[in-house]
Parts: structure tokens; C-alpha cells; sequence
């Protein structure tokens, strides 16, 4: 974590302060589940508390760009347990999305943009539990490293819309993401074939252009 944390501020001063963009974001997951084959009969898991994260976006023409993050979000999954009752994983991650963005001038200061990259995650933490008393009693999860994954990598894509004003850009996008790594090693004992994470996310952030900081400094 502290290496990725390191690499994201490193690359800041080496990039041109023409359209550089720093600032902060919040998102919600309201809808993750982990794609099973066998089919599990999983259920999607809906979030219970909000992402947070870092933000750079750089732009070195009028079209193109890309956007880094650094974020601490929440994923999770359904799934059925003895027959009646449901057993319940969330699990806290690091992440690192890498995206390639495109984005149009509507008027003034409004764009809409879309993009399409790659992430990287780490598992912090992890609860898990069952509904056997009618509604979730939640432990912590101690994962075993020769069954759980605590990394994921995988492709993202989504779009939104900013506005640019004097005092910064407000940013709202959503997305999808869907994971390559398997949460269970397919080769344990019953483990399933496959078992990779799927999310929906909606964000909104706040950017500051550093490239003003540039001219006011002139």
C-alpha cells in the first residue's frame, strides 16, 4: 500500500502543468456481487457506507487524457447458507484505477466524458456472517492464504459529465468494473472455477486546475 501510495504523488511533478487537475472524491457501490462458476446462486450486495479517494487527471490536448485514483472502497456478495439463510462477505480494499479518458467541450466550462482502463486492488479487511437470527451478525474475516485472494486486478469503463468553474470542476461519473483475479483460489479444495468481483460505482469529485496556480504565479 505504502509503494502505491509513494508511486501516485511521485508522478504529480512530472507532469506538464498545462491541464493538471489534483482533488478529492466520494462514491457509492450500490450494487457488487462475485461472479461463481458453478453457478452459487449469489445475490448482489448492496453498500453500506461510501468510498473515498485521491484524484489526478491530466490532459495534454483538447481530447484526451487520463485519470489516476487512489481510493479505499467496499465490495461484497450474497449467497445462499443451509438451505434457508444467507452468508454475507464485505470486504474493504485499496484500489488503484488507471483510466483513458476522452471527454467533449459542450459550452463554457461543461464536458462529458468516457473512459476505459485498468485497476489494481488490495484487501485491507473483511467481515463475514450469516442471517440465521433474521438479519446479519457480521465477524471479522481472517483469510487463508492458500484458499482467499487478497489481490484483484481487472478492466473498468464509464462516463459522466464535469463543470469547470473558477474555484475548481465538480466531476460526477459511473462505472462498472469487472475483476480478472479470483477472490478463491480455483485450485483449493472445492473452491469454485471461478469467483471474480463485479461493480457498479457513482462518484462525484472535486478538482482543483493547478495550471491557474502556474498563471497567477506569472
Amino acid at each position: 500500500m505504502k509503494r502505491l501510495v509513494i508511486l501516485f504523488f511521485i508522478l504529480i511533478p512530472f507532469i506538464s502543468w498545462s491541464q493538471t487537475y489534483f482533488g478529492v472524491k466520494v462514491g457509492y457501490s450500490p450494487i457488487s456481487t462475485i461472479s461463481f462458476k458453478p453457478n452459487l446462486k449469489q445475490t448482489a450486495f448492496y453498500g453500506e457506507k461510501l468510498d473515498f479517494g485521491l484524484v489526478m487527471k491530466y490532459y495534454d490536448n483538447k481530447w484526451v487524457g487520463f485519470q489516476g485514483e487512489l481510493n479505499l472502497t467496499q465490495r461484497g456478495y450474497n449467497k445462499p447458507f443451509n438451505d434457508s439463510c444467507k452468508l454475507r462477505q464485505v470486504s474493504n480494499y485499496v484500489e488503484l484505477p488507471i483510466i483513458f479518458q476522452l471527454h467533449l467541450n459542450l459550452t463554457g466550462g461543461l464536458y462529458v466524458h468516457a473512459g476505459a482502463g485498468c485497476y489494481a486492488a488490495y484487501m485491507l479487511s473483511a467481515k463475514q456472517g450469516v442471517d440465521t437470527t433474521g438479519s446479519f451478525v457480521m465477524k471479522n474475516y481472517s483469510p487463508n492464504i492458500l484458499r482467499d485472494s487478497r489481490f484483484d486486478y481487472g478492466l473498468i469503463g464509464g462516463g459522466g459529465i464535469s463543470y469547470e468553474f473558477n474555484w475548481g470542476v465538480i466531476q460526477l461519473e459511473v462505472r462498472v468494473q469487472y475483476g480478472f483475479a479470483d477472490l478463491y483460489k480455483y485450485n483449493y479444495t472445492d473452491a469454485p472455477q471461478q469467483s471474480k468481483a463485479v461493480v457498479q460505482n457513482i462518484n462525484i469529485s472535486y478538482l482543483y486546475n493547478f495550471d491557474k496556480l502556474k498563471k497567477n504565479k506569472k
